[in-house]
């Protein structure tokens, strides 16, 4: 007899089998709509249609992305990155206005800059702010659960405001968020079971768009599994505040504690060189966290940069991109034979990558992933250049294909089919532990 399969394996089952249906549906309306000269003209009205579908079928997409965040939550499963907050609070925002408000979600696409963005958000009813130390530095968590709580309790705030919501985010070790609304408020019995699964409140009104996600329940669960904390308060007939508070993902969360790795950074000597100290105080924390007695020297100008590389030995080299002229201690650096890894936000691009390539360093990294820094630092200092490199691409090609586009190596196929063949004849898209 077959063993009967636990309710949350066919809750497995579901998710996975609900994926490629969906994913097949968005393809075959984007096709309709972007090639016209292969499946005929549509008219302007087929169009807005067709654009209806996309649009729920892509909120039916986010729904299911849901679900798997708060299952891999639950499990203790993060993904640790460091991220700028208000990109983040951005994207969010857009996420939740595209299901609830469509037509100032396509007019936000056209903003320019954030004072543009925030204008018209203001035209809207819709206010934030940032402030404290994460309007300027990073914070380290898992950038999409994140935007999921704040696309989760945005569109809430959405459906039951009357004219405006108010969204802050504060905090010096941890942040604070608070997201109000002018509505109705939530009446004493609707509050005591708020945070319960299956829960719609009732009230007396009414709504065109349905809810993104799987409302409160599944915030406070994510909320939790983060270590933080949830609370709202709210008065019939003056609105509701919810109000969190979410500390930075923990170095070890979600990994278990063992026997600590013997790691080949351990006592190696390193030159870090950012204009920005955050970034090189996140560097040092995160090597020092796996390489033992390492010694790493920190500078914020090409000047003291070339100092440090005309006096002293080092074992590896951390250099950005912009700010530094990294390119230039680039070439200081590969002369004296170090291996180099080369970090970048704002020189994202398939040309930075190349030349990096050309001018001998050994990795290319976006800021982005400094959660994820020292398995790349540790290739470099195991591997000869090709094969880190190789590695790096089995790290981050999909991340590559993702941010140049799939077609981004036909802009030099020259150099590309080259440069694989050096590394071993393919760019390679399996995961290395």
């Amino acid at each position: 007899m077959t063993p009967t399969k636990k309710p949350e394996q066919l809750f497995d089952l579901f998710i996975h089998d609900l994926r490629s249906p969906l994913a097949v549906a968005a393809a075959s309306v984007q096709n309709l709509l972007r090639h016209s000269e292969r499946y005929g003209p549509v008219s302007d009205k087929q169009k807005q249609m067709l654009e209806r579908i996309i649009r729920n079928i892509h909120k039916s997409q986010a729904l299911l992305q849901e679900m798997i965040e708060i299952m891999r939550s639950e499990e203790g499963i993060f993904q640790r990155e460091y991220f700028f907050l208000e990109p983040a609070l951005r994207q969010a925002l857009m996420d939740a206005l595209e299901t609830t408000l469509p037509q100032v979600h396509d007019q936000l696409l056209h903003a320019s800059h954030p004072q543009g963005f925030q204008s018209l958000l203001e035209t809207q009813g819709i206010s934030y702010a940032i402030s404290g130390r994460f309007c300027r530095s990073f914070f380290c968590h898992d950038q999409r659960k994140i935007q999921q709580v704040l696309r989760n309790l945005i569109s809430n705030a959405l459906k039951y405001r009357r004219t405006r919501i108010w969204i802050s985010i504060d905090g010096d070790a941890e942040i604070f968020i608070q997201i109000r609304d002018d509505g109705q408020g939530i009446l004493p019995e609707g509050q005591k079971r708020i945070f319960n699964r299956f829960v719609r409140l009732e009230t007396e009104q009414t709504f065109e768009y349905s809810g993104l996600g799987l409302g409160l329940a599944g915030v406070k669960t994510l909320v939790e599994a983060m270590e933080g904390k949830i609370e709202f308060n709210s008065r019939e007939g003056e609105g509701t505040v919810f109000s969190l508070t979410i500390p930075p993902l923990n170095r070890r969360k979600g990994i278990p504690m063992g026997k600590e790795k013997d790691s080949i950074l351990n006592g190696k000597t390193i030159l870090a060189v950012d204009d920005e100290p955050d970034i090189l105080d996140i560097l040092e924390e995160e090597i020092n966290a796996e390489g033992r007695g390492c010694r790493i020297s920190k500078a914020t100008s090409f000047e003291q940069a070339k100092e440090y590389l005309a006096r002293e030995p080092f074992d590896l080299v951390i250099l950005d991109i912009m700010g530094v002229r990294g390119f230039d201690l680039l070439e200081e650096a590969t002369q004296k034979g170090l291996p180099v890894a080369m970090l970048t936000a704002h020189a994202l691009s398939p040309e930075a990558l190349k030349k990096s390539i050309e001018k001998g360093a050994r990795a290319y990294l976006p800021k982005e992933k400094l959660g994820e820094v020292v398995p790349f630092l540790e290739d470099i200092l195991q591997y000869q250049s090709e094969e880190s490199w190789n590695r790096l691409f089995g790290r981050l090609g999909g991340f590559f294909d993702q941010r140049f586009g799939q077609d981004w190596q036909e802009q030099d196929t020259r150099f590309w089919n080259s440069f694989s063949g050096k590394i071993g004849g393919r760019f390679d898209r399996v995961i290395i532990k």
